[in-house]
Order: C-alpha cells, then structure tokens, then sequence
C-alpha cells in the first residue's frame, strides 16, 4: 500500500503540486471547501465538510475536472500536514480528525451523473493515499435523499472506514456537544464559539463556498475546437494513440471534448509487442468523463521512456457512437515546443472501461 502511495504521488506530482499550484479563483471563492475549526472533546482537530452548499450547476460550467483534482489533493495534503502539526505540538497519541459532515442543502443535484463518478474518484483517492487522517464522520442535517447517496458511495469505502460513520437523527446538535465541547463549537452547530466579528457560523474558518456568477462560465471556444483533431468512435471500439516519450521527465498532456455523451478515458504504457490494453501498465486508470458538459484535460508525468498509449474508450457502449475533439500533447524536458499525436482506431484492442 506505501509504494502504491509512492507511486501516486509521483505520477501525480505531489509535491511541486503543493508548492506551485495556484487555485482558480472560481474554486477559491466559491467552492465549499469546508476547514478546520475547534477540537472535540479529546483534543483532535474538528474538519467541517460543507459539500452540500455546492453549486453543482454553476461550477461544472467554471471549473476545470483536472484543477478540481488537483484543488482536493492540495487540500488532503494541508490536512494531513495540519494534524501532523496539531500530533506534534500537543504529543497525543491518536492521530485523526473528527469530520462534521454537514449536508444541508444536499439533494438530486448533487446525485447527478457526472457528481457522483467525480465523488467516488475523491473517496477512491482518499482510501488508497489518506485513510489515516479519519477518526471519526459525524453526519448533521441528513436529507431524505442520504440513504440513496450512502448505498452509491459504500462500496468504496472501506469496512474501517464505513465504521467510523455516525448518522444523527433531528437532535444532532445535543450529539455535537457530546463530542465537541460548546466552546469549541460554532454558534450555528449549537455552541458558542463565534468569529470576532460575532459570525457564528465562523466564516473565517469554515468556507461555505457559494453561488458561481455567470462571469465565470467557460465555453470552449469555436477556434480552440477547429484547431484539434477530430474522429468519430464507434460503438463497443476505442481510439488509441500512441505517444513516443523519448526524454525522462516529460509532460504528457490531453484535452478533448465530446457531443452529447460521455466517453471513457485512460492512459497506458506499453511492455513489450503486444496491442492488448490488459498486457500494458495502467498509468491513468480508465474511467469515465462527462466531457459533453466541459472540456477535460489533464496531464501525466512520464518517469520512463517507452511507447505510451492514450485511450478514448467507447466500448462499453453498443449503440452510440462518439463525435470527439482532441489534442494529445508531449513536452520533453527544455522543450519549448510540444509534439502532436494522431491515432489509429483498430490498433490497439483489449478490455473496456470498468465503469459502466
């Protein structure tokens, strides 16, 4: 489990994540991001997670899928270096934090398709490289609609995680305060600790996100579509392109976007002759995107030379084909100018997506 964390933060770039990515604004300001605020009655810090104040409309239209990923990691990574701080300067012994899982205004929207696949791969995330900073998830204010979310998402948690969850009923304040002294706890939580400025929901700690503006919606512009290739995917096929990294260290980029439905995506690396997607090295794990609704990018960090194979993957459906926009870019170390990749429809074959 430690080396495939290793590997994680390899591919992923962890570190200089940490010290260069710059938050979207879109993201910084209006995405309930939650915070730390108080300690629970054993000394742990208390994590409040606000999701259901999502603006689900308004942010898949301003944000982009691989600054969201990168924005939850850099997040994961501050909490886990804040515990680390809190366990070093008080020397207690158990190491965690108690999440107040807040889910006020949580309803269908935040069901939808494109949410929950984006949620399961934070909590895929989060299982496989942050179990340990979770003590225990206390769940306020459950709607109706919880029990349908809870059954989407438990399979991927695990049996440690699934029992450190507690669900509380309407008087889930005075279960609060049983774990959480009033002082330590926010006015709005039902303590009484408040900002300076008298703000019991404690603002200045907890961000609640908020409504995205209009200005902020993004759409891709006609001459950014006309300038990448074009194919069409037909039902139960994949399109796969294969990337020549020649330099260790280099950058492999993609952007694409689809018309009317989504399209499974993934990047794998070749070991030896064979054209089967099961006999190469999974690099980016083959899921599906909902690139209908917003451009999808990203980019992956090619420690090895070798032959790389980027996927566009429609097996998995046997009646639509997919209309697709793409640009498939690798940039070599000191390398000011990027290299261009087309595909070859029949080339590669093997199995689809797991996301059905």
């Amino acid at each position: 489990m430690y080396r495939a964390h290793l590997d994680f933060r390899k591919k992923m770039d962890v570190d200089n994540l940490k010290k260069n990515f710059k938050i979207p604004e879109v993201l910084d300001k209006f995405f309930p991001s939650g915070g730390f605020c108080g300690a629970d009655r054993e000394g742990s810090l208390v994590f409040y997670q606000v999701f259901g104040r999502l603006d689900v409309h308004g942010m898949m239209r301003s944000a982009k899928v691989l600054d969201v990923v990168k924005f939850q990691i850099c997040l994961l990574e501050m909490v886990e270096d804040t515990l680390k701080e809190h366990y070093e300067k008080t020397g207690k012994q158990a190491f965690g934090m108690t999440v107040v899982y807040d889910m006020y205004n949580f309803g269908m929207q935040h069901l939808s398709k494109p949410v929950a696949e984006a949620f399961i791969q934070f909590l895929k995330m989060f299982e496989a490289n942050y179990p340990e900073i979770l003590k225990k998830v206390i769940v306020v204010q459950a709607p109706s609609v919880f029990p349908v979310a809870f059954s989407i998402i438990k399979p991927f948690l695990s049996e440690d995680t699934r029992n450190k969850v507690f669900v509380c009923g309407g008087s889930w304040k005075e279960v609060l305060v049983k774990h959480i002294s009033p002082d330590q706890l926010p006015v709005h939580y039902g303590g009484t600790m408040t900002d300076p400025d008298g703000d019991g929901m404690c603002k200045s700690k907890i961000r609640y996100g908020g409504v995205v503006p209009e200005s902020y919606y993004s759409e891709v512009s006609v001459e950014i579509l006309e300038q990448m290739s074009s194919a069409e995917v037909e039902p139960g096929a994949s399109l796969g392109l294969e990337v020549d990294v020649r330099t260790p260290g280099a950058i492999l980029r993609w952007m694409f976007k689809t018309e009317d439905c989504d399209i499974g995506f993934g990047v794998y690396k070749r070991r030896g002759t064979s054209t089967l997607y099961q006999d190469m090295e999974e690099v980016v794990p083959c899921s599906k995107h909902n690139s209908h609704l917003i451009l999808s990018d990203g980019e992956v960090l090619c420690t090895e030379t070798g032959k790389y194979v980027v996927r566009f993957d429609n097996s998995y459906s046997w009646i639509r084909s997919k209309t697709l926009r793409y640009s498939v870019e690798v940039l070599e170390p000191g390398d000011e100018s990027l290299a261009g990749v087309e595909g070859d429809m029949s080339q590669f074959t093997g199995q689809g997506s797991d996301q059905d």
